[in-house]
C-alpha cells in the first residue's frame, strides 16, 4: 500500500526515519535502473517499489536524474578515495602503487556491482551540470592512474610510449569486470585483482638492462581521452 506522508509504520507503530527511507528509494531506483534502464524507469515505478505515492518521492529526491547522479557518485567514490590515498603514499614505488590501484578497483567493482553496471551503461544519460560533475570525477581518477604510470616510466620501472592509453586500458579492463563478475564464482575479487595487477605490471615492465628513462613520456591529451570514452 502506498504511504502518502513518506513514512512507513513499523511493527511496533514506529515510522521509518527519512534517512532510511531515502536509502530505500536509492536502492529501489538502482535495482530498476539496472533491470529496465534509466530512461525506461519512471518515477511511478520507483514510488511503487517502495510503497509511496509518486508525489511523496519528492520528500527524498529532487528528480530521477538526482538518483542517477547518486549512483554515479557512489560508484566512483567507492574507489576514488582509496586510489587518492594510494597515490599520495610516497613511500610506495610505482609498481606497488599500481598493483594496489588495480586491486582496489576490482574490489570496488565487486562490492558495488549494481552501481558500476548502471554507471557503465547510463553514463551519457546525464546532461548539463550533472554530467560535468561526473566527468570531472572520472577525469580525476584517470589523472591519478596516469600519474602512477608516468612516474613508473620516469623512474625506469615501466615502459610505454603513451601513458594516457596505458591508463585507459587499465581502467577499461577493471571496469569490464562488472559485465561478467559473479559473487561466489570460481575466482574471488581479490584473486581477480591480483591476476589483473600481474597482467598490467608484466605489460608495462621495463627491460632492466636499459637505463632509466629521463624524458617525459607521452600523455594522451584530453581530446583523445574523450574520444576513447
Amino acid at each position: 500500500m502506498a504511504v502518502g506522508d513518506g513514512v512507513t509504520p513499523g511493527v511496533n507503530g514506529s515510522k521509518t526515519p527519512p534517512r532510511e527511507r531515502g536509502e530505500e528509494v536509492y536502492i529501489a531506483a538502482l535495482r530498476l535502473f539496472k533491470q529496465k534502464g534509466y530512461h525506461a524507469t519512471s518515477m511511478q515505478d520507483i514510488a511503487a517499489a517502495v510503497g509511496l505515492y509518486k508525489g511523496s518521492l519528492y520528500h527524498y529526491i529532487g528528480s530521477k536524474e538526482d538518483l542517477l547522479v547518486q549512483v554515479f557518485e557512489r560508484a566512483m567514490g567507492a574507489v576514488l578515495g582509496d586510489v587518492e590515498r594510494i597515490v599520495a603514499d610516497g613511500s610506495l614505488g610505482p609498481s606497488a602503487q599500481l598493483r594496489l590501484v588495480v586491486e582496489a578497483h576490482v574490489q570496488a567493482v565487486a562490492q558495488n556491482l549494481d552501481a558500476l553496471t548502471v554507471y557503465l551503461h547510463e553514463f551519457r544519460a546525464l546532461a548539463g551540470e550533472s554530467l560535468a560533475r561526473v566527468r570531472a570525477q572520472r577525469e580525476r581518477y584517470r589523472e591519478l592512474v596516469s600519474a602512477v604510470v608516468e612516474r613508473g616510466v620516469r623512474l625506469g620501472e615501466f615502459a610505454t610510449p603513451d601513458v594516457g592509453i596505458a591508463a585507459l586500458g587499465l581502467l577499461g579492463m577493471c571496469n569490464w569486470v562488472a559485465q561478467w563478475y559473479r559473487p561466489g564464482g570460481r575466482l574471488s575479487a581479490g584473486e581477480i585483482g591480483g591476476y589483473f595487477a600481474d597482467l598490467v605490471l608484466d605489460g608495462l615492465k621495463r627491460d632492466q638492462s636499459l637505463e632509466p628513462n629521463t624524458s617525459s613520456p607521452t600523455v594522451s591529451p584530453s581530446a583523445r581521452t574523450s574520444a576513447v570514452e
